[in-house]
Order: C-alpha cells, then sequence, then structure tokens
C-alpha cells in the first residue's frame, strides 16, 4: 500500500511540475528575453570599464 501511496505521489507532483508552464506563451517568452538583453546591453559598457584591471 505504501509503494501505491508513493507512486501516486510522485505522479502527482510530475503532473504538477508539467501543468505550471501551460500559462506561459511563447511571445512573452521571446520579449521577456529581448528586453533583458537591452538591459544587458546598456549596462555592461559602463560596468566594463570598472572591471578591467592592468
Amino acid at each position: 500500500m505504501k509503494k501505491t501511496l508513493s507512486i501516486l505521489a510522485m505522479a502527482v507532483f510530475t503532473l504538477g511540475l508539467f501543468s505550471c508552464e501551460a500559462e506561459t506563451d511563447v511571445a512573452e517568452t521571446e520579449t521577456l528575453f529581448e528586453s533583458i538583453e537591452d538591459q544587458d546591453s546598456t549596462t555592461s559598457n559602463s560596468s566594463n570599464g570598472g572591471d578591467e584591471r592592468g
């Protein structure tokens, strides 16, 4: 009985992990990555000057 319940619990947890991703949209994800790249490109120029040693 314990073995059956543990297998059932693992199946429920696994389905829960996959169901969390169903609400995301590909276009939203691409927009998010583009906005992160834009932020990195604007902030990386000023941060690189202080990090260099030599």
